[in-house]
């Protein structure tokens, strides 16, 4: 977040490092070693990158050197995998540190995706190439086979378990980095696809990879257990405070194995903020995708348009988005999310629905505008509920909470019910950011009315009552 070289600071995350100290070795960094000084916090990454540029000093490096004097350190979620280097370089214990995690669902959430990395099939295409260009030619081909038999393992969206085809790690290794000194002589970015593949390898830590395909989209992922991440993250601490308004305390209690005490704060706001209606007579089942709910999603669609109120609409689907928005009438005032947007692209999109130009924001749930960002609005449609599909790894994930908690039923409720439940709370609440806006939200489907316990109390006390979809048009006109 802080680099700024001109070509190193655009590289991927997972190249970043590697990457990085190669650069920095062969002396083809400008700002390093320079004289790093310590900075008087608190400033912002943009902050520390001006400073890094006015001084010719790694920003980085100026930040290692204000930690000795610092007392609080703000980070993101991705420190997190490396805390025991950042408390190093801190001079600071565990056992003698406070942690603090704002949106702590999605610390959960990570863990229970049972996913520790991933790496799409087009960097492992990427990596077969770099290593025949530059003289490796077999651990090329092997690479290059690999892919084939990947590819033709899974044609329809899915994922399902697969070997692992991939070279030893050891043989990545060592031709990675001849590959990133060969490409730092010629001049280039010293960033080694090859390097990235032998990373993914050890994140598997021997296990089999998860092939899965959404889409265009194939990838490898390294399956992780839900109980080790989290005791990763938690254990050894003097103390933790997690924040999360749907977080579920009984669930990390028992995931963690450490007493969780859990102090509900409330409705922020006045009572007529927000008010919430449970929709029937529609549902996102599997089963039930079907013409006619592609129809009626997209007669959603132009129902909110017709009212012409600031608007956000979700589904549980890119899929199930593209083919409500191709069927309905699409005016202007519509602007629907699409998938791996950058993080440019968001604050576009953002901007032009703040700004007024855009009064429909079509989104998914878990997507990049679904969480984390203030978009105001009158009206919310949360179309579906956003379930897990049964898959090899749902199934997994099951299996491990029922070891866990004893009991198959709470396995279901906290591996599929709840996670579902956070993501369509988490995009519901992007409409209520402040005392001065005030929505109302319709959660459309059927199964609603069954988990309306699991609702975190704050959102269920704003139920007002239940309508059917046919009157959904009655029920907007009675609100707006």
């Amino acid at each position: 977040m802080v680099c700024i070289h001109e070509t190193v600071s655009k590289i991927d995350l997972r190249r970043f490092n590697s990457t990085c100290r190669a650069v920095r070795r062969a002396g083809r960094c400008p700002y390093w070693p320079g004289l790093p000084r310590a900075l008087r916090p608190p400033l912002t990454a943009k902050e520390v990158r001006e400073l890094g540029r006015r001084f010719e000093v790694c920003p980085h490096d100026c930040l290692m050197a204000s930690l000795y004097s610092t007392r609080i350190i703000a980070a993101t979620h991705m420190q997190l995998a490396s805390i025991g280097w950042l408390l190093s370089k801190w001079r600071a214990r565990r056992e003698k540190t406070l942690l603090v995690l704002d949106e702590g669902q999605h610390i959960v959430r990570s863990a229970l995706s049972m996913v520790r990395d991933s790496i799409s099939m087009r960097a492992v295409e990427k990596a077969s190439r770099e290593a025949l260009k530059y003289g490796f030619r077999e651990l090329g081909e092997e690479i290059g086979e690999a892919v084939e038999k990947y590819r033709s393992m899974l044609s329809m969206d899915g994922e399902v378990e697969v070997d692992d085809f991939l070279p030893d790690i050891d043989e990545l290794m060592v031709a990675g980095e001849e590959i990133q000194d060969a490409k730092l002589e010629e001049g280039y970015v010293p960033a080694s696809h090859v390097l990235s593949l032998a990373d993914f390898k050890i994140s598997l830590r021997g296990a089999n990879p998860i092939l899965v395909r959404e889409g265009k989209s194939l990838r490898l992922e390294a399956p992780a257990d839900p109980v080790e991440s989290l005791k990763a993250v938690y254990d050894g601490w003097y103390a933790t405070v997690t924040m999360s308004a749907t977080i579920s305390g009984e669930l990390l209690e028992s995931l963690v194995g450490i007493e969780a005490v859990l102090l509900r704060a409330g409705w922020p706001f006045e009572e007529e903020n927000l008010t919430a209606y449970i929709v029937k007579g529609l549902t996102t089942k599997f089963e039930k995708r079907d013409e006619s709910l592609i129809n009626d999603m997209a007669w959603t669609v132009d129902l909110a348009a017709k009212r012409g109120l600031k608007s956000l609409i979700f589904f549980p689907s890119f899929e199930l988005l593209e083919k409500a928005l191709s069927k309905a009438s699409r005016g202007d005032d519509v602007v629907a999310e699409s998938p791996g947007l950058d993080l440019e692209e968001v604050e576009k999109i953002v901007l032009e629905y703040s700004e007024g130009s855009r009064k429909i924001l079509l989104s998914v749930y878990n997507g990049r505008l679904a969480e984390g960002v203030d978009l105001s609005a009158n009206l919310v449609v949360c179309l579906g509920i956003p379930f897990a599909p049964p898959t090899v790894r749902q199934k997994a994930l099951i299996k491990r909470l029922s070891e866990v908690l004893g009991d198959g039923k709470k396995a279901r409720v906290y591996g599929q019910i709840v996670p579902a439940v956070w993501s369509a709370i988490q995009a519901a609440g992007r409409s209520i950011r402040g005392p001065s806006d005030r929505a109302t939200v319709f959660l459309v489907d059927d199964r609603y009315r069954n988990i309306l316990r699991l609702l975190p109390r704050w959102f269920g006390e704003r139920i007002v009552k239940t309508v059917t979809f046919n009157d959904l048009a009655i029920a907007l006109g009675e609100v707006m």
